[in-house]
């Protein structure tokens, strides 16, 4: 194959991703290109603002000293990417993630699910900085530390497959070692600790944020168009995500933090959550939670495991035409059909 009908090859699979996946794509060409250009810029001379750091533009990128002045850096930073591989990275990460779940939610609900992560995050993160200001008097949390990239959609987007099909196997060095898709957000979560204790608190703080916003996003807000807001199934429980062998003590501890949230009136408090922890902590004492939020949850999960499964056998199908990335929504799909068969 000649290098224009690879790159026709490559144009063509571009036109073929589903609408919101090639508007994420252009963002971080954008940004990171609008980045590249001006530090280029300034690698010649032109202008005073060091080439070597992101700090010089605090209007790109989130320095939390200067976040106050530059708001909208909170969505514009994450599409910031200042290394080719971390570019890469994340070409790769929305290319090969973000069209199953535009296939799921639709576009609308990929850019909601966007924005709330990394926004979220984003300002989690400048609260922690300034924070470690107040604790350690020192500016280098405050104008010396800047946070970019999609450190936090990554983490997002593997708990949102996590949730959608926890069971599915992921087979890893030619089938040597497979691990299920409910296990990676927390080897991405760990990966984070490990490079955070090391010193390097940016940009890999930003995964933890991630977990946790997408997390609380999918258990309590999203709504679907059946009309069931959030995920209040047993499996998907935040005690879930670690060993059992710590479930029991864990859950009483997460039991109290989410009487705290709900009583602030940050998440829903009802029999429909209240296997968020009590169900693990203490089996008996825990209400009946409404079936149907359930219901649909594993619904869509049985739906979402079967578009997986076709789109792997499409992609390995020699020859086979690409799946129809612009196909109305599984979940949508789903809700039409009970709908009209009541």
């Amino acid at each position: 194959m000649g290098f224009e009908q690879q790159v026709r090859a490559v144009l063509d699979r571009v036109v073929a991703l589903p609408r919101g996946t090639r508007v994420l794509l252009g963002l971080v060409l954008g940004f990171s290109g609008l980045l590249a250009l001006l530090r280029a810029v300034a690698r010649l001379g032109v202008g005073a603002a060091p080439a070597g750091s992101a700090l010089a533009y605090p209007y790109l990128v989130v320095v939390p000293g200067d976040v106050l002045w530059y708001p909208w850096t909170l969505l514009t930073a994450p599409f910031c990417e200042t290394s080719i591989a971390e570019w890469l990275v994340s070409i790769a990460t929305l290319a090969l993630a973000a069209p199953f779940l535009e296939e799921q939610w639709g576009a609308v609900e990929l850019a909601a699910f966007t924005g709330v992560v990394v926004g979220i995050s984003n300002a989690l993160a400048v609260a922690l900085s300034l924070l470690l200001f107040l604790v350690l008097r020192s500016d280098l949390a405050l104008f010396r530390t800047q946070f970019h990239g999609l450190e936090a959609l990554q983490a997002a987007f593997l708990v949102a497959y996590a949730q959608l099909v926890p069971q599915h196997q992921l087979q890893l060095f030619g089938s040597r070692f497979s691990v299920q898709v409910r296990d990676l957000p927390m080897l991405y979560v760990g990966f984070s600790n490990v490079m955070c204790l090391l010193g390097f608190m940016s940009p890999f703080l930003l995964i933890q944020f991630g977990w946790l916003v997408a997390w609380a996003y999918l258990r309590f807000y999203q709504r679907h168009p059946s009309g069931v807001r959030g995920d209040a199934s047993d499996t998907f429980a935040f005690v879930h995500w670690f060993p059992p062998l710590v479930h029991r003590p864990l859950g009483r501890v997460f039991d109290a933090v989410h009487g705290v949230v709900a009583r602030l009136g940050l998440v829903p408090r009802g029999a429909k959550y209240t296997d968020l922890e009590l169900s693990v902590g203490d089996e008996d004492a825990a209400p009946a939670a409404a079936p149907s939020g359930r219901a649909e949850a594993e619904r869509r999960r049985a739906m979402a495991l079967e578009a997986l499964d076709q789109r792997m056998a499409d992609a390995q199908a020699p020859g086979a035409p690409a799946p129809d990335a612009r196909a109305p929504p599984a979940d949508a799909a789903g809700a039409a059909s009970s709908s009209s068969a009541t």
